[in-house]
């Protein structure tokens, strides 16, 4: 659901006036954000594993604790490459162009990059714990509520109605994934883990009897 929404972004771009030029700044842009992801996407995987592990383990505390060192690690290497870009925010396009006027178009868009940078770091990061915790039906309620019924509505506002162009467009779809982050950054501080071990071990448990009585039915 995030690459859609971006990649509607890079649509809405192109019903923009001076269309090409906002379009390529805006690839350019998305290129630069996935290569940053693939360091949290790693962390997704890792902090999923961990956080069902710990549960089924009954380590409640180290569920919690899993998520956060994991967040906090994200933050500080997506805040490195933050630095990086806000310091090479000039330069950086031209490995992508050498037109002047797209060049410029990035460097302009360049805070709001290192936002996303930031925002989708984190977020993400969430979303494997959900997954790792059973809370894939929630947080899929809260994606498509944030990004498709928030989100989307504020960026075409503010793209279009507004006149800020894609910087509108790309903003209002950081409330979005803003408004995301915090509500499972609540969820999680505030989510009872001793309550999601047990849900686990009964899970466990039905699993483990679902699998006794296909033995006995194979025997």
């Amino acid at each position: 659901l995030e690459y859609w929404i971006f990649m509607i972004l890079i649509v809405f771009a192109g019903l923009l006036e001076d269309d090409e030029v906002k379009v390529d700044a805006a690839a350019i842009c998305m290129n630069v954000e996935g290569w940053t992801f693939m360091v949290p996407l790693g962390f997704i995987a890792a902090v999923s594993v961990r956080v069902s592990n710990e549960l089924g383990a009954g380590n409640a505390a180290a569920a919690k604790f899993s998520v956060w060192v994991t967040v906090t690690i994200a933050l500080i290497t997506q805040t490195v490459f933050v630095i990086l870009i806000l310091i090479t925010r000039n330069d950086f396009p031209k490995l992508f162009t050498d037109d002047e006027i797209v060049m410029e178009e990035v460097s302009t868009l360049a805070v709001f990059l290192c936002i996303s940078i930031l925002l989708c770091g984190i977020q993400p990061i969430l979303s494997g714990m959900a997954i790792g915790a059973g809370w894939q039906a929630n947080v899929a309620y809260v994606n498509v509520a944030t990004y498709y019924i928030i989100g989307l509505p504020i960026a075409y506002f503010m793209g279009f109605k507004l006149e800020w162009g894609l910087k509108g467009l790309w903003g209002g779809l950081q409330v979005g994934i803003g408004l995301q982050t915090i509500i499972l950054l609540v969820m999680c501080w505030c989510n009872d883990w001793d309550k999601d071990v047990q849900l686990t071990k009964d899970r466990i448990s039905d699993s483990d009897g679902c699998r006794d009585e296909e033995k006995k039915l194979i025997h």
